[in-house]
């Protein structure tokens, strides 16, 4: 598997017994940059580090859903953090979800949270980790953990933006999404 290759106007690609010529567009794609070297606590000074605090600086002003992806280590959750601090939000909740650590079992309700009487065991009434973020951010933190009966649940969530405690019919509006892989 190739990620990333340099080439040159002309270069010869081999695949199988297929050979391609790499010819670029005479287009050019200007990336915006932005002029600073930070991003709140995040730092770089590289190209591709001023490109990212750009967009980080565009969607901060906004009332999006955001995907943040990288290696382990990288700064995905400080970025998460300063992107809520530089919003209009950023006086609001920050709730920190992390898939990995909550039982699949559990996983409904410590999202949406529920009504007493809704379930064995539920004997008085919870909000969940949206409610709990109401007008701020939630940010989950590996969500390639979230088991997959949930998935459904959470695309209706970015989709309409509204949320329904476990046990009730009627639906609340819900925050921005921060999602970390």
């Amino acid at each position: 598997r190739i990620k990333e290759a340099y080439l040159h106007p002309g270069a010869r690609i081999g695949a199988g017994e297929v050979v391609l010529v790499f010819q670029p567009l005479r287009e050019k794609v200007e990336v915006p940059l932005s002029p600073h070297n930070s991003f709140g606590g995040v730092l770089g000074r590289s190209l591709k580090m001023r490109a990212l605090f750009h967009l980080a600086e565009r969607v901060a002003t906004r009332d999006t859903t955001v995907l943040i992806t990288g290696e382990t280590g990288t700064g995905k959750g400080l970025l998460a953090e300063e992107i809520q601090l530089h919003s209009p939000r950023s006086n609001e909740p920050f709730v920190v979800v992390d898939c990995s650590t909550i039982p699949a079992h559990l996983m409904e309700t410590e999202l949406f949270g529920h009504v007493k009487g809704a379930f064995t065991g539920a004997v008085s009434s919870r909000s969940g980790a949206f409610e709990e973020a109401h007008k701020g951010t939630i940010f989950f933190d590996e969500i390639g953990e979230l088991p997959s009966n949930m998935q459904p649940k959470l695309l209706r969530v970015l989709e309409k933006r509204e949320v329904k405690r476990v046990g009730r019919t009627d639906t609340k509006r819900a925050v921005l999404v921060l999602v970390r892989r």
